[in-house]
């Protein structure tokens, strides 16, 4: 089916297997990973990584070597084929931090979806690698998440990704678009995302836009 969709233009694609799917891992997945992520409108492998999060990986030792393995595995095939790797980390930032140190090359385009972490850290992670790209999701406009909100003010800006995580985590400032999906996120939400960044950083709406418009062609090429 993607094949389909990749033939329309302004599509691209990343593929990768979700921690949360690690224990399926299989050689008929890792061969339908490595088809897909040949494809020439294939910018990404990923997302994958790692997590901890309740209810998936947190009581399980088990679990976690599962997620590992894919990772490493996905990680070794990515280096192969050249392509950029997305990462998953959800209370399993230091962890995925130390495996990509490890396996991966400084100056490799990596794109950290939907951090969720520390400032601290994603700093050391940023002046580690040189293209490494943090994402900024909905979660910046909710009043509770510090973190996040800390990050999009300190994070250098030709560093930042905007992105929804369609359809999960709609901005609390755009509750009043799509009444027919209340609590569903879309692509076209990242606007308000970048609103509220822009604010955050006492920025120009359009100078957020620009510059996050020249990162993602730095990191995916498109």
């Amino acid at each position: 089916m993607y094949e389909e969709l990749l033939e329309e233009d302004g599509v691209w694609a990343a593929f990768g297997l979700h921690p949360h799917n690690a224990r399926q891992w299989s050689a008929e997945i890792e061969q339908n990973l490595i088809r897909a992520c040949s494809h020439p409108k294939c910018v990404a492998w990923g997302e994958m990584g790692l997590d901890y999060g309740k209810g998936y990986a947190e009581t399980s030792p088990d679990v976690i070597e599962v997620q590992k393995d894919a990772f490493l595995i996905q990680i070794k095939h990515a280096l192969r084929l050249k392509k950029p790797i997305v990462i998953h980390a959800r209370g399993a930032e230091m962890d995925a931090f130390e495996i990509l140190k490890e396996k991966v090359p400084k100056d490799h385009r990596i794109h950290f979806h939907c951090y969720t972490g520390i400032w601290s850290l994603a700093r050391k992670i940023i002046d580690y690698f040189p293209n490494m790209f943090i994402g900024i999701t909905g979660l910046v406009t909710y009043g509770t998440a510090n973190d996040v909100r800390e990050v999009s003010r300190k994070v250098p800006l030709n560093r930042l990704l905007i992105e929804t995580d369609a359809p999960y985590m709609k901005p609390s400032n755009a509750q009043q678009v799509d009444q027919d999906s209340p609590r569903s996120a879309s692509p076209a939400m990242g606007l308000w995302i970048a609103a509220k960044i822009a604010e955050l950083r006492k920025l120009e709406l359009d100078d957020v836009l620009k510059q996050v418009r020249v990162n993602v062609r730095n990191m995916y090429g498109i």
